[in-house]
């Protein structure tokens, strides 16, 4: 599995340098990666924001689009996607991808944001259906089927641990939704569709998720939400919410200590590592923090709070410019999306 990946590794400091980024000789070059996930095959996928708005798969050293249109004569607003017939590059055509995330049976999900919808790519021929959302604006359909349900603008739709659920951060709407992959049915797990800041202790279903960006799901079930407006972190579990970073919900800049007095700036996707950390884009001020959710401290771990493009021989000589995105690979390592750098960088997990 893993050596699909090498043959994507350039090193850009020295022989022995620790942060490689995605190089692909001959491929187009990517445009704004907002987002990316691995399958179990250990192949990467990917999506662009605009104008690109596409799909992208790393495998075996090679960058294909594998569905949207070209980035340059792409109409916009277009609602297939329809059943596609070039199974090379499926003529589904998107606007303002934020997510992507893949399920336990292949299924590639990307958050169409939008166009108010999450599109589910066949794993094998990579044709694009409706998963969820009508592609109309709104909040509508708890309880029923998700693709006759309404959204406003679904940032990030992540799968859970246990393979079941999707959830969905659905960010003018100001909750979090989850879906039933099984049964397809949409539920709001949290937010009562007001913003502002949870206070603590707060019934999740009855408390403001204000501006809530991205999602992700512990081990232990607790859901982490990211409210952008807030320049915080919340965490939920046994249906009560806990603002767990920057508690006063001012913006600033990235210092490290104590979590609940730290500061963000507008923070755009969370996700978990191995041992249970919550890693946090914090994009306007150029860096991937990690909250540790033990001792309730967060640190940075990538860049330096400024925008930059260096690429030194660690992560604290690295610098982002808004990155908005980032996993832990199936090599164990740290893969992090320099959006407007408009490349993939990947070194030691924290």
């Amino acid at each position: 599995m893993l050596t699909r990946l090498l043959p994507l590794l350039a090193c850009v400091a020295s022989a022995s340098a620790a942060i490689e980024v995605v190089k692909v000789p001959g491929a187009e070059q990517l445009r704004e990666p907002f987002s990316i996930a691995f399958d179990a095959q250990g192949d990467a996928y990917g999506v662009e924001f605009q104008p690109a708005n596409r799909i992208f798969k790393l495998h075996d050293g090679k960058l294909e689009y594998v569905s949207g249109v070209k980035w340059d004569s792409a109409p916009k607003g277009m609602i297939p996607p329809a059943p596609a017939k070039r199974l090379d590059l499926a003529p589904a055509v998107y606007d303002g991808m934020h997510d992507i995330s893949i399920g336990p049976d292949g299924s590639i999900y990307a958050s169409d944001s939008f166009q108010h919808r999450i599109v589910r790519l066949d794993p094998k021929t990579h044709v694009a259906t409706v998963f969820a959302g009508t592609g109309k604006s709104g909040f509508a359909g708890d309880g029923g089927p998700a693709d006759q349900a309404k959204f406003n603008i679904p940032m990030c739709g992540v799968i859970d641990p246990t393979g079941k659920f999707m959830v969905v951060a659905d960010i003018v709407n100001n909750r979090v939704r989850r879906i039933d992959l099984t049964t397809r049915i949409v539920t709001t797990i949290a937010g009562n569709g007001k913003k502002g800041l949870p206070k603590d202790g707060d019934d999740a279903l009855n408390a403001p998720m204000g501006d809530v960006r991205a999602c992700c799901v512990a081990k232990d079930g607790t859901l982490y939400a990211l409210l952008r407006g807030g320049h915080a972190l919340a965490a939920i579990k046994d249906g009560k919410v806990n603002v767990v970073v920057n508690k006063a919900g001012k913006p600033g800049p990235a210092t490290d200590g104590p979590a609940a007095d730290a500061r963000m700036l507008g923070p755009k996707y969370v996700t978990m590592d191995a041992k249970g950390n919550v890693l946090i884009l914090d994009t306007e001020n150029h860096c991937l923090r990690l909250y540790d959710p033990v001792k309730q401290t967060i640190r940075t771990i990538v860049g330096n709070g400024k925008k930059g493009a260096a690429v030194g021989a660690d992560w604290a000589g690295t610098q982002l410019n808004r990155p908005h995105g980032a996993r832990i690979g199936p090599d164990g390592r740290l893969y992090v999306t320099d959006t407007e750098n408009n490349r993939i960088l990947i070194g030691p997990a924290p």
